[in-house]
């Protein structure tokens, strides 16, 4: 059976019966834009080229970093079998959802990532990162340009003055929110279930409400994020 005959990606796990989360497909002609993503792999490659291998990918169990993810899974098949493992830094800075943290520990039994979790915000966060792992010369990230405060941004970006100084690597800061929905279902990527359940954008349990843009009925259920037709509405479940 195809993905697109069922609802959610949660339905579709159940049908096709695997017992643990698998990593999404290699198949980038399957996506809508094959050239984009190749483009997005690129962009990583030259990141692990550059820095000598020595890059950290920021995962917080949210769709667009869970692309990044899935990119590094490509670049990494394409340059070396077996796949090495990337660290990666989950900094938390609130309360998470259950989901998230379900999701996360699930992740990293599959994808070629050594994670480690920092209770804090994000500069005090990359500071403590660097303090542990000084050897880390880049970090992936899934920023795009509609996230607040990096319009500005470009696919290597390093951090702001009076930030601990490390080349922020935005395979996607070009991307849309459609081509990101497009990327995880064409190929199959799992991603955390509270997507279908309504959120579009997730940030911790106190900040964060499924989108009414997504409302069906008296307001208790909501269609799943993918169908979210405007795209400028991403966050409309920020609170």
């Amino acid at each position: 059976a195809e993905y697109g005959e069922f609802q959610t990606f949660q339905h579709y796990f159940k049908q096709i019966n695997l017992s643990v989360m698998q990593p999404g497909s290699s198949d980038v002609s399957a996506c809508g834009e094959p050239a984009l993503v190749s483009a997005a792999v690129a962009v990583v490659t030259k990141a692990l080229e550059d820095a000598g291998g020595a890059v950290a990918i920021a995962f917080n169990g949210g769709k667009d970093c869970t692309v990044v993810l899935h990119l590094l899974y490509l670049a990494l098949q394409q340059q070396a079998s077996p796949i090495p493992s990337v660290l990666g830094v989950c900094i938390e800075s609130g309360e998470t959802f259950p989901e998230v943290e379900q999701f996360i520990d699930d992740v990293v039994e599959v994808y070629p990532i050594t994670l480690v979790r920092i209770k804090a915000g994000i500069k005090e966060g990359l500071e403590i990162l660097m303090k542990e792992h000084p050897d880390i010369k880049a970090i992936l990230m899934g920023t795009r340009r509609t996230d607040p405060y990096s319009s500005h941004l470009t696919e290597f970006a390093p951090t702001d003055p009076g930030w601990p100084q490390i080349l922020r690597v935005n395979p996607i800061i070009t991307w849309s929110y459609s081509q990101v929905w497009d990327f995880l279902r064409s190929l199959q990527v799992p991603y955390c279930p509270l997507y279908d359940q309504g959120y579009t954008s997730i940030g911790n349990v106190l900040n964060t409400k499924p989108n009414p843009a997504l409302c069906v009925g008296e307001g208790d259920k909501f269609r799943p994020a993918y169908e979210l037709v405007d795209g400028e509405k991403e966050r409309s479940g920020r609170m």
